[in-house]
């Protein structure tokens, strides 16, 4: 009788302790985007997709802060995915990208509609959905060609982004923010490369492996682009791309890499195709926020 009432009472203590450690982590990512986002509006936009930039946001205080954030808010993601499950943790730590847009706009004392607030919520339950529903990953298994393919692709295109294609993308945020979001996939694909090798041989061992280099080339790239999205548009505009743009290219990188289906078999399939779709005009509608409310702005007066 005792063990099978200690019993439940543990896993509800565990469940509670997974609940916080994510709701930590969402908001530690939340506040990282916010101050990091508020460093680079306040850099020279002269110093657009320039490896400058970079120099400049490390000596910025905001810019230092919201990199402690970003720690925390890591080891808090580790643990509750260590101690719970991908279902329990998910739906939590996506809700960091909608606190982080209302946390701005509260700081900046700027309208937000109800509509946008609206789409927040509908495009963080989309990529829930998408990401629940998606095919696990292969194990512990590294494969060495395909892995070989993607990260060529992610300096390749890091490299293009901030040298020839720097002038054609000044201005545009959104798609600085699309690319960045698929360097940042890419990177995703290289820290569970990287994790495991460190589990098989250790920290001094992993630095003798390329993936190691990969991952840390292709993440400044992906900073830097991240980053100089930031200076061009809203945080409303930017951030959704970012992080629902990061898994779903993770996902899709990687399976086509290894030609494995990126739906699950059956009725999954289709609710991830919806998932999407709903995704994706959930973030035409965020892209237009502005837009929105200088209108009511200027019909106000």
């Amino acid at each position: 009788m005792t063990l099978t009432f200690i019993l439940p009472v543990g896993h509800r203590l565990r469940d509670l302790v997974v609940v916080l450690l994510s709701l930590l982590a969402a908001v530690c990512f939340g506040m990282a985007a916010v101050l990091q986002f508020q460093a680079s509006t306040a850099s020279a936009t002269e110093l657009n997709l320039r490896f400058s930039l970079l120099w400049r946001l490390l000596a910025n205080p905001r810019f230092g802060l919201g990199a402690v954030f970003d720690i925390v808010g890591g080891g808090a993601q580790f643990f509750a995915l260590k101690y719970g499950s991908v279902p329990q943790v998910l739906p939590i730590l996506a809700s960091g990208f909608v606190l982080a847009v209302l946390f701005e706009h509260f700081l900046a004392r700027r309208p937000i509609g109800v509509g946008d607030v609206v789409a927040l919520f509908v495009s963080c339950g989309s990529l829930i959905t998408f990401l629940v529903l998606s095919p696990p990953a292969s194990g512990r298994t590294i494969f060495i060609t395909p892995s070989i393919v993607i990260g060529a692709l992610g300096v390749v295109i890091g490299l293009l982004t901030v040298t020839l294609l720097r002038p054609l993308l000044a201005g545009h945020g959104r798609v600085q923010a699309m690319l960045g979001a698929i360097l940042l996939g890419i990177v995703s694909i290289f820290e569970r490369e990287v994790g495991i090798i460190w589990t098989q041989f250790g920290a001094l061992r992993t630095l003798e492996h390329w993936e190691l280099w990969i991952l840390l080339v292709v993440g400044a790239l992906a900073l830097l682009v991240v980053q100089s999205a930031f200076q061009q548009q809203s945080l409303a505009r930017v951030l959704p791309l970012v992080a629902v743009g990061e898994p779903i290219a993770a996902i899709t990188i990687s399976t086509l890499a290894l030609q494995t289906p990126l739906f699950r078999a059956g009725p999954s399939a289709l609710a991830s195709i919806v998932a999407l779709v709903v995704e994706i005009l959930a973030l035409i509608y965020l892209a237009q926020s502005e837009v929105r409310v200088d209108s009511e702005l200027h019909d106000g007066k």
